[in-house]
């Protein structure tokens, strides 16, 4: 990604983003799609969904994005709401 006068704009972001950074985006990408999914399972919809774990939707927007990490706490309420371990929640479904 070198032009004439060195690295590009987009070379030098690439150039200070790590591995771990993008594998921390993708599971919580992957954690929002399987919320996502059980909502759709139980006919939920997000406005339903934030009512019976007490957020509000600016927070539930930012985890169903991945652009916001989930707390323990609330990760077991997710799961209490749909009868599922945290194991089944996290676990790619096929």
């Amino acid at each position: 990604m070198k032009t004439g006068n060195g690295l590009t704009f987009l070379g030098r972001l690439l150039d200070k983003v790590c591995a771990a950074d993008l594998l921390h985006s993708e599971h919580r990408l992957a954690l929002g799609a399987r919320i996502e999914h059980l909502l759709a399972e139980t006919g939920l919809n997000r406005m339903q969904f934030g009512n019976h774990i007490r957020v509000e939707m600016n927070e539930l927007r930012g985890w169903l994005s991945g652009t916001r990490d989930l707390t323990l706490e609330t990760l077991t309420e997710i799961c209490a709401l749909f009868h599922i371990s945290i194991g089944d929640l996290v676990t790619e479904q096929a």
